[in-house]
């Protein structure tokens, strides 16, 4: 296989295949961390403690994060700037999910629980590195490909590790536990990712001069997100797209089981049927005009349609149904349709953010994009829990919540997420902000031209 590189004008696609079969490797490393919780929980008692683990990760993407991808705008080294940051990731998150099921007491499995957390976010570069390899003009296609195998992804998740936790397997003698074997199944994908990093995924030095030095360590990270005041439409396109993408996160299965009284097995088959409908359908359709359409456009047709069929529903199921109640067709229905112009807006949305940011700041730039993704994430989860608990206290009998309410709590969000997109659309078109991202690439081939 030939060598993948950083900065070319175009990339074979069997390049971009396998750089998405790379990060849905990822994805199942995350996937397998997902099962820490239970595992906490064996010698954990108290919540508060597995949540205020769990929770680390916002600190340590400020903390850790930030400095990780500021440095590498500002670095180079024989192994490239942001391929060193990956690969020492990959290496300590496999022995964090190796030695993790064999811990026997709360004080190691909290250790290898904080350290997998810290060195994920270590390797928060691999975003950029991705991006440094797919030219700007095949990065809708590639994220295309990538929702597809998202989706596959999540369908072999449901088979492999959801509910296998409690499993045991007996073999030759040997008994081996389900939680074994879901965190063996992510230390296979993390040798893989580094496998493949090592010796097939080289950077090319970049020719753009790094951008300025705003100090070192966390403050000089943290004053980078705010002192670069290019990136900041950037920012502000970001917070839009969090808050179009507002969901009823935890509420979202018990409005399915407590309110309407369907099975944890319907959600699966609710679930299960959108996921085939959009490998099959959805996703081939939406990502052969992903490249040849305006991403701006495309995405605001994905966020304002979106909107739209969100309205739609809830005045249905508010208003029309009798029992306000749908059943598992008409929410598949719904679904299918919010899901096909959803895809228009998640496909583009990456390749969308950036083609509005400067090559030589991308690692800057993608800690703004935690920090205001973090922040708002964190407004909009726990605005929704209240939403819902003071609905309920206004207009149920005490000890009822109405959790459909929430819709009413996305729609808003929705709708001033998309006025802000409104304006920065404005700005675009005034010519206020430009889509230097690709405007300003200078290809490997044209950097050697000139040298």
């Amino acid at each position: 296989m030939h060598i993948i590189e950083t900065q070319h004008r175009r990339i074979p696609w069997r390049w971009i295949i396998l750089v998405n079969l790379l990060g849905q490797s990822r994805i199942f490393v995350l996937f397998a961390s997902g099962s820490m919780i239970f595992t906490m929980r064996k010698y954990i008692e108290s919540p508060i403690i597995i949540n205020s683990v769990s929770s680390l990760d916002v600190l340590f993407n400020i903390l850790i994060a930030a400095p990780c991808l500021y440095y590498s705008d500002r670095i180079w080294t024989r192994f490239g700037r942001r391929l060193p940051f990956v690969l020492v990731a990959f290496i300590f998150l496999g022995i964090a999910l190796l030695l993790l099921p064999l811990a026997g007491s709360a004080v190691p499995v909290g250790v290898f629980v904080v350290l997998f957390i810290i060195f994920w976010d270590v390797g928060s570069t691999f975003d950029i590195l991705v991006m440094e390899i797919i030219p700007p003009e095949q990065r809708g296609r590639a994220s295309a490909i990538g929702a597809w195998m998202f989706q596959v992804v999540i369908l072999l998740s449901a088979v492999v590790i959801s509910g296998r936790f409690d499993d045991v397997v007996h073999r030759a003698g040997f008994a081996l536990r389900g939680e074994e074997l879901i965190y063996w199944w992510g230390v296979a994908c993390v040798v893989f990712c580094i496998v493949f990093l090592a010796f097939f995924v080289r950077e090319n030095k970049p020719v753009e001069a790094p951008p300025e030095d705003h100090g070192r360590g966390i403050s000089g990270a943290m004053r980078s997100l705010f002192a670069e005041k290019s990136l900041w439409p950037v920012y502000l396109l970001v917070f839009s797209t969090v808050l179009m993408s507002t969901g009823l996160g935890a509420i979202d299965p018990l409005l399915m089981t407590e309110q309407w009284g369907y099975s944890k097995q319907d959600m699966g088959t609710n679930m299960f049927v959108g996921g085939m409908i959009n490998l099959i359908l959805v996703i081939p359709l939406v990502g052969l005009i992903s490249d040849r359409m305006d991403r701006l456009k495309m995405f605001s047709i994905g966020v304002v349609g979106g909107l739209f069929l969100q309205i739609v529903y809830y005045g249905y199921v508010q208003f029309v149904l009798p029992d306000q109640r749908p059943s598992i067709a008409q929410m598949i229905l719904f679904g299918q349709m919010m899901s096909m112009v959803g895809q228009l807006s998640s496909i583009a949305m990456q390749p969308l953010i950036f083609d509005y940011i400067p090559r030589n700041k991308m690692g800057t730039a993608q800690a703004g994009l935690n920090f205001v993704r973090s922040i708002t994430r964190l407004i909009t989860l726990n605005g929704i829990g209240i939403w819902v608990a003071y609905y309920s206290k206004w207009f149920l009998p005490p000890g009822k919540y109405d959790y459909f309410s929430g819709y009413l709590f996305m729609i808003l969000m929705n709708i001033i997420g998309c006025l802000f997109l409104l304006y920065f659309a404005l700005q675009v078109k005034r010519g206020k902000v430009q889509p230097v991202g690709r405007t300003e690439f200078v290809p490997v081939e044209e950097a050697k031209g000139s040298a």
